[in-house]
């Protein structure tokens, strides 16, 4: 079930074979010894290590994931690559025999077309949450997840938000942070920018959700056309970036991306939404721009100095890099987290009703008990447990 690098790796930037977690069998020159590889969703913390996969193990994910990591994620630096991989898609609720075991996926809300598993040989049940919350459009997915997999023998669940002292941050949903981009938008007569993650089809959604009501273009790049033409050929009700009329594309983006996407003849797919510089500087209170720092820098020194800057990621990520610090003074941190409340998880649990859980992914394990009021059995990293 995963097997992910930790954020950090994103910033220390070391060879991926720093992060091997110590797994016999599981890598490239090694002998099998993992009959199978389930990923959950598409954040690197849970797929990170995939390239380094023996290819002769089957890795099972979502049609979405697979699209992602095959013509998103190697546009990024570096030289992600996982086409030598035996992946499998595997549907919302079917079912993958294991030996003994059958695994299911079960759609939940985090990521697009995130699942959580439910692993059974017939006695006993497990299920795996990945990440998991309850307060995007897509909360019906996690809530349906109790329900389907209700009295498992062991829940193995996330718990990121333990380790926050509040219960709810300023955003609580997707639909509230949609909102305050509108009411930027709205009730400003400057120039925006956002920085937000191309891969989050709910912030790029309220995205879209506020041009329309109050009438701006959001410029993109030809990477976030892509992730758009994906999420259309995935998801059919959310539309690629030329049937949208509040978008338009910028075309000047990192060299290297750009190459690779003339390469792989995706850069020009979008050119009739082309749009220059130009035409931004002469009106630039109608736009909203994901942040292009070169284009930023270009738009200043034209005496573009006066602007919105929407922030809506993680807030760790602002505080660890500098990339916004010249745009501290028109900074708006406009986010909601991507994982569950301590609330929404102390509901889950009692819906879902686990014999035990076997707390991961949070800084705060020895509290579950304490929290959720059920039997808890807490493992130490790399260590072995025979259910």
């Amino acid at each position: 079930m995963d097997v992910g690098t930790p954020l950090s790796s994103m910033e220390e930037k070391l060879d991926l074979s720093h992060y091997k977690i110590p797994c016999p069998g599981l890598y490239a020159d090694e002998t099998p010894t993992v009959d199978a590889i389930f990923i959950s969703h598409n954040h690197p913390d849970h797929f990170g290590l995939l390239p380094l996969i023996n290819p002769k193990i089957p890795v099972y994910m979502s049609k979405t994931l697979h699209d992602l990591l095959i013509k998103i994620n190697p546009l990024l630096p570096g030289d992600f690559n996982v086409s030598h991989l035996n992946i499998h898609e595997i549907a919302p609720d079917e079912s993958i025999q294991i030996g003994d075991l059958t695994v299911t996926a079960r759609p939940v809300d985090h990521a697009p077309a995130a699942s959580a598993y439910e692993i059974t040989d017939g006695n006993k049940r497990i299920v795996y949450t990945g990440d998991i919350r309850f307060h995007s459009n897509q909360r019906y997915k996690s809530w349906a997840l109790a329900d389907k997999a209700k009295n498992p023998d062991y829940l193995i669940m996330e718990g990121t938000r333990l380790s926050r002292a509040e219960t709810h941050e300023k955003y609580p949903t997707e639909e509230s942070v949609c909102q305050a981009i509108t009411d930027v938008l709205r009730n400003s007569n400057k120039l925006a920018w956002i920085s937000l993650s191309s891969q989050n089809l709910d912030r790029l959604v309220s995205i879209i959700k506020a041009c329309r009501a109050t009438g701006r273009i959001f410029v993109i790049d030809p990477y976030t056309a892509s992730t758009f033409d994906v999420f259309h050929d995935s998801f059919k009700t959310v539309p690629n970036a030329d049937m949208l009329s509040c978008v338009r594309i910028y075309y000047g983006m990192n060299q290297n991306m750009a190459n690779k996407m003339i390469d792989d003849g995706t850069f020009y797919l979008h050119v009739a939404k082309k749009i220059t510089k130009e035409k931004i500087l002469k009106t630039p209170e109608k736009f909203i721009i994901r942040y292009n720092w070169a284009l930023a820098d270009w738009l200043i020194e034209n005496s573009v100095t006066d602007y919105d800057f929407i922030y809506s990621m993680w807030h760790g990520y602002l505080t660890r890099q500098h990339t916004w610090d010249k745009h501290k003074d028109h900074l708006i941190e406009i986010h909601t987290s991507g994982h569950a409340d301590v609330s929404d998880l102390q509901e889950f649990v009692k819906r879902i009703n686990p014999y035990q859980i076997i707390p991961i992914h949070t800084e705060c394990k020895n509290d579950f008990e304490k929290v959720f009021v059920v039997s808890t059995l807490v493992l130490n990293d790399n260590e072995k447990k025979e259910l």
